[in-house]
């Protein structure tokens, strides 16, 4: 009898972890998301860039919707990689699966780049190449001296 008052309890008290266990792996998978969340300071043109590198394309379109565009799908994330616009005024996100590949980040910068430089009102031609060549030299080095750092 009084072994069976100590392990109806015990019973009880393993059940409950075994089920708050199952429960926060199946229902809240955002507790256990990786990622790293860059912000590269507008420099000469007032606009700043936003970096999200994760591996996790649920966690990445649940971030864009709620910052930038509401009306992102889940297929726009086939890719390595995407570059959202500034979105009635909201800065520009890159999102990155990874920041490993360096072609990739460059690749997604310069597309970042020309939407700031478009954002003010500029175009891409010879007389002003060399103000979208200063925001992806910007834009590149900011990116890589906070990934250096995080690392």
């Amino acid at each position: 009898m009084k072994l069976i008052k100590y392990i109806i309890p015990l019973v009880v008290m393993v059940g409950f972890l075994i089920f708050l266990t199952y429960t926060l792996k199946v229902d809240y998978p955002e507790l256990i998301v990786k990622y790293k969340l860059l912000t590269l300071k507008g420099d000469t043109f007032d606009m700043d860039v936003t970096v999200l590198i994760t591996e996790d394309v649920a966690f990445a379109a649940k971030y864009i919707k709620e910052n930038s565009d509401s009306t992102i799908k889940f297929e726009d994330f086939d890719a390595r990689a995407v570059s959202f616009p500034i979105n009635e005024g909201r800065s520009p996100i890159i999102w990155l699966s990874d920041a490993n590949d360096k072609g990739i980040v460059a690749h997604e910068i310069f597309h970042t780049a020309l939407n700031v430089l478009y954002w003010t009102g500029m175009e891409l031609n010879s007389e002003t190449e060399e103000a979208f060549a200063y925001e992806v030299q910007h834009l590149t080095n900011s990116f890589y001296n906070q990934v250096n750092i995080i690392k």
